[in-house]
C-alpha cells in the first residue's frame, strides 16, 4: 500500500474521531458551552490535534451537517426516481423520506436548521462552507424535479418548482424546530410524524389541479390509511 495513501486513511480516521467526539459534547453541553478542550479531552487528543483539522470551533459544529446531508441527498434521488409511484404517492414518500433523515440523527438536523439562520456560517472556511452549500442546493433540486414533473404531466398547479421545493424544506425545518421546542417542555409531546404527515397531506391536496385524473392523484395501492393526530 503506498505510503500517501495510508497517510490520507489515517487522517480521516482521526478526523471522524474528532467529529464523533464533538457530536457527542455539543449533545451533552450545547453549541455555546462546548469548548475545543472538551472536545479534545472526549477524543483523547490534544487541543493542538483538533486545530490541525478544524480551524474553529464553528467549523467543528458545521462538519457534522456534512454526513446527513449526503444521507438527505440519497433519499430524495431515490423518491425522485422511483417508477412505481404516481405523483401524490411520490409526494408521501418525500414526506417520509425526510422523517427517515430526521429519526437518522435528529440532533445534527436540528443542528442544521439552526446553522442556516445563525451566524456561525460566516466563521467557515470557504471549502466547508462551499461542500454544505452545495449539499444544500442539490437537496432543494432534487425536491424540485419531483414537483416539476407533476406538473408537468399537469397534475400539481403550475408554479416555479423551486417554489414548492422552498416551501416543502420551510415546512420541514419549521416543523421539527416547533415540535421539538415542545418536546423540550413536555416530553410526552412527541407529534412530529403525524404533523409532518398531515401538513403533506394539506400542502398535496393544495397544489392539485381539480381536473387531474384520479389515477394520478388516488395514494398509491400498497399505502396504508394514515392514523389521526392524538390530542395532547
Amino acid at each position: 500500500m503506498p505510503v500517501h495513501n495510508r497517510k490520507e486513511r489515517e487522517r480521516e480516521r482521526r478526523r471522524q474521531q474528532i467529529i464523533a467526539a464533538a457530536r457527542r459534547v455539543f449533545a451533552a453541553k450545547g453549541l455555546s458551552k462546548a469548548t475545543m478542550e472538551d472536545i479534545a479531552n472526549e477524543a483523547e487528543l490534544s487541543p493542538g490535534t483538533l486545530y490541525i483539522y478544524f480551524g474553529n470551533k464553528d467549523e467543528l459544529y458545521a462538519s457534522l451537517a456534512i454526513r446527513i446531508l449526503k444521507h438527505l441527498n440519497i433519499r430524495l434521488r431515490r423518491v425522485r426516481d422511483r417508477k412505481d409511484l404516481n405523483h401524490k404517492g411520490k409526494i408521501i414518500a418525500l414526506e417520509r423520506a425526510l422523517y427517515d433523515v430526521y429519526e437518522f440523527d435528529p440532533l445534527v438536523l436540528i443542528n442544521i436548521f439552526h446553522l442556516q439562520s445563525s451566524e456561525t456560517l460566516k466563521n467557515l472556511s470557504a471549502e466547508l462552507l462551499g461542500k454544505i452549500t452545495s449539499l444544500s442546493k442539490q437537496s432543494i433540486r432534487t425536491i424540485a424535479e419531483i414537483f416539476k414533473s407533476g406538473i408537468e404531466d399537469n397534475v400539481f398547479i403550475e408554479n416555479k418548482p423551486i417554489v414548492y421545493a422552498d416551501i416543502v424544506w420551510a415546512l420541514f425545518s419549521g416543523l421539527i424546530l416547533l415540535e421539538e421546542s415542545k418536546r423540550i417542555l413536555d416530553e410526552r409531546k412527541d407529534y412530529l410524524k403525524p404533523t409532518l404527515a398531515i401538513a403533506f397531506e394539506l400542502l398535496s391536496m393544495g397544489i392539485r389541479k381539480t381536473a387531474a385524473p384520479d389515477s394520478v392523484l388516488s395514494d398509491h395501492p400498497g399505502r396504508k390509511a394514515r392514523p389521526g393526530r392524538k390530542s395532547p
